[in-house]
């Protein structure tokens, strides 16, 4: 019989507090199981109690056991450190879903291969330079890390897939992002478009970095990058493009129900998917070390009340899914 257990327990210490931990132990699953007549233990930990961190669990269990016997707990205060030291002396693969967990799991120093899920590149790599000293070093010790992130030239694809006669694309970048600019640029010039680039530090006056090269796109597209610059930017983007009626192609499916036009991300059934396939590929290696993998799937939705104010004629979803495949 296969089973699956759940323990969720709030942290309580200041270094993990607010963070939950799912453990999943599986037995006798023959993907798990093919290079080895010694069942596979997996432990999912999680950084916080919501929907879209269930459903990557969830979905990955759906993927990778079928039918499963479900024991939940009730939440309770005391001992999620402890559960984490349960789950590093007991599993074969830990999979963390979200940037606090991983924190939680690397911090420990984990003998086993982890894997990095529902987080993006630059919260990665913070926590890689905090632990290991480099991303490639965390690959070196067995960490593999699923980006969140969708590369910009989807979005920029996308852009003149809704647009044909778009000429200028503005690209907001920040901190984490600008060593990026010059390849960005490069791929709204491959595109036969004219990049208009800005970046935004903390510093900045977000209205007045992004308002001229705003009114100047024909489409705005802003970059992931650091949570505070997300956040700080994000009210002004919206604002000024629905003042100037210049759409933007944004990246979740928070930015696209606030105002954008479109967005391409990476959705939780997406990770779900992801994370199985490299879990039954990561019990059968033999290999140490750790990959970067970027999303494998991606999600492309409309917000088509804004579709509808710029005056813009949406085809059907699958016209876009099916031209944004590599």
């Amino acid at each position: 019989m296969n089973i699956f257990y759940k323990w969720p327990f709030r942290f309580i210490s200041t270094r993990y507090l607010g963070a939950w931990v799912l453990l999943c132990i599986i037995f006798t699953n023959p993907l798990l199981a093919a290079s080895s007549e010694t069942p596979r233990k997996i432990a999912f930990v999680i950084s916080k109690a919501s929907p879209a961190y269930q459903q990557v669990v969830t979905g990955a269990e759906e993927k990778l056991l079928g039918q499963s016997s479900v024991y939940s707990f009730d939440d309770m205060l005391q001992g999620a450190d402890r559960k984490i030291d349960q789950a590093i002396e007991t599993a074969d693969i830990i999979v963390t879903v979200g940037a606090g967990a991983t924190e939680a799991v690397v911090s420990k120093n984990p003998s086993q291969p982890v894997i990095a899920a529902l987080i993006t590149d630059s919260a990665f790599s913070a926590i890689a330079q905090q632990y290991y000293g480099s991303s490639e070093q965390a690959l070196a010790s067995g960490v593999s890390v699923i980006c969140l992130d969708q590369p910009v030239k989807r979005s920029i694809e996308l852009s003149k897939l809704l647009i044909p006669s778009v000429e200028n694309v503005g690209l907001m970048l920040g901190p984490a992002s600008l060593s990026k600019l010059e390849e960005f640029g490069s791929h709204v010039s491959n595109a036969g478009m004219t990049p208009i680039l800005v970046d935004v530090n903390a510093e900045d006056n977000p209205i007045k970095a992004l308002e001229p090269i705003i009114k100047r796109s024909d489409v705005f597209i802003p970059v992931p990058d650091s949570r505070l610059i997300n956040v700080a930017t994000a009210k002004w983007i919206l604002q000024l493009s629905y003042r100037y009626k210049v759409p933007v192609v944004a990246y979740s499916q928070a930015y696209l129900n606030a105002g954008a036009l479109a967005a391409v991300y990476t959705s939780p059934e997406n990770v779900a998917q992801q994370v199985s396939e490299l879990v039954a590929k990561q019990a059968g290696s033999e290999d140490g070390s750790g990959l970067a993998h970027m999303p494998a799937y991606f999600s492309v939705e409309f917000n088509t009340n804004v579709a509808e104010h710029l005056d813009i004629r949406l085809k059907d979803q699958q016209f876009y899914l099916d031209r944004l495949k590599d």
